[in-house]
């Protein structure tokens, strides 16, 4: 398989910020598809538009941004892999149970790292601290 990137990695790729050409690197040297579930999707688009909200980027940014997301879909650079929801939901209901108390982690976190888990990635990239930490616990290799 590949790299699972969270949201906050994914955003890097699409517009500029802290550590964008490091994550921008990291993707080129895979030379393989990244996946994008539908909880990624609905996270990067809302999370660009939110730069728009909070001045952070301005709209022509964020459409510019927002037609690269649907070309990398378009060309295969990236993909939406199939998961089956309800199983995603039972892993992260097991991961709360076991790491929830002690990392701190949010919902969305856990979400991300069982879907992570159910694919089977090579490694795991974040740019949270606590889904790091909740990430290296449930035996996934940060990268």
């Amino acid at each position: 398989m590949t790299t699972y990137l969270d949201s906050s990695a994914l955003v890097k790729l699409y517009v500029i910020e802290e550590d964008s050409a490091a994550v921008a690197e990291s993707v080129m040297r895979l030379r393989k598809p990244l996946p994008v579930s539908l909880l990624h999707e609905l996270e990067l688009k809302n999370g660009l538009r939110l730069k728009e909200f909070r001045k952070e980027a301005h709209s022509r940014t964020i459409g510019a941004a927002l037609r690269h997301l649907d070309e990398d879909f378009a060309s295969g650079i990236l993909f939406k892999p199939l998961l089956d929801w309800p199983e995603v939901f039972e892993v992260a209901a097991l991961l709360s149970k076991r790491f929830a108390a002690t990392v701190g982690c949010r919902s969305l976190d856990l979400l991300h790292v069982a879907s992570a888990k159910i694919l089977k990635v090579q490694g795991f990239m974040t740019f949270d601290k606590r889904q790091a930490s909740l990430a290296c616990k449930a035996g996934l290799k940060l990268v």
